[in-house]
């Protein structure tokens, strides 16, 4: 169990510490009460410690990322305690760079089977595959929301 952070997309440092301060977090952490912020991390970082995680409790916020694949393939539930923005469990924006070539294409999240309270929030992510192709309401209890992708 590892503690989630509060920050949005305010980010201290450049994105090497970004990184640091991610990997010190979440290293070998299964379940991250509260949320799980991934910002501003560059395309050469190894995010492999990433995968132990199974459940956050919280929100997970992907944003001004500019990383191939997310691994969290091995995450099963957004519990949805807390929202991005009033009212997203997951919330996936911006992970390109205009200027190159570098961009998430993926997000892996292959084993997410609920999110348990919010909606989901995926825009702006100019080489991401595959965002259609899932049943959003499927995974998100909440049937008043519709999933924004």
């Amino acid at each position: 169990v590892c503690a989630g952070t509060l920050n949005g997309l305010s980010v201290t440092g450049d994105a090497q510490h970004q990184y640091q301060t991610l990997h010190k977090m979440y290293n070998n952490c299964e379940i991250v009460m509260g949320n799980l912020e991934i910002v501003l991390i560059d395309h050469t970082q190894d995010l492999s410690f990433l995968q132990s995680i199974r459940e956050v409790t919280g929100y997970i916020l992907i944003a001004m990322n500019v990383f191939a694949a997310l691994p969290l393939r091995n995450l099963r539930v957004i519990r949805g305690t807390q929202f991005y923005e009033d009212r997203f469990a997951l919330f996936v924006l911006l992970n390109y760079n205009p200027n190159a070539t570098h961009a998430l294409r993926q997000l892996r999240l292959h084993r997410l089977t609920e999110i348990l309270a919010g909606g989901g929030y995926i825009e702006k992510n100019a080489q991401l595959c595959h965002v259609d192709t899932v049943e959003w309401r499927d995974i998100m209890r909440d049937t008043r929301l519709e999933p924004l992708v």
